[in-house]
């Protein structure tokens, strides 16, 4: 599957066809272009309190704060090409709700994705946080 500016999405045959799951095996973008790196968003408000007492409510708000961010870079949402993703106490019952904020901010633009169970996360009250790897063209 290809995408924004000669960015491909690919799930080859031989591993898991991960689009179910919200994400691309590989991702490849072309050699000229330009890298942004967005720091781990939370479920924080503008004041830094974090939003949300459970990981999916705090997964919508993180995501609304990451496309604000991509945002702010000139960015589309189809120009990420990686997201890491840090759950606190995660369980499996998380992937569905992470899958849906996947699918609703990326569409069929799919990042490579990894994400990593923690026991906790820098503020007491975070459970979730999503960082994220775009890059422009030209």
């Amino acid at each position: 599957m290809s995408g924004a500016e000669g960015i491909e999405r690919l799930n080859p045959a031989g591993l898991l066809d991960t689009r179910a799951y919200g994400f691309s095996q590989v991702v490849t973008a072309p050699a000229t272009g330009r890298a942004v790196f967005i720091s781990g968003q939370f479920s924080g408000d503008i004041d830094g309190t974090v939003q949300g007492a459970t990981v999916p409510e705090q997964m919508a708000v993180a995501f609304d704060n990451l496309r604000t961010a991509i945002e702010a870079t000139g960015a589309r949402p189809d120009q990420v090409v990686r997201i890491r993703v840090l759950i606190a106490g995660h369980r499996e019952a998380y992937l569905a709700p992470l899958a849906q904020q996947v699918k609703a901010l990326f569409g069929d633009h799919l990042p490579a994705s990894t994400l990593i169970p923690v026991p906790r996360l820098a503020l007491d009250a975070m459970l979730f946080e999503i960082e994220a790897t775009l890059f422009l063209p030209g």
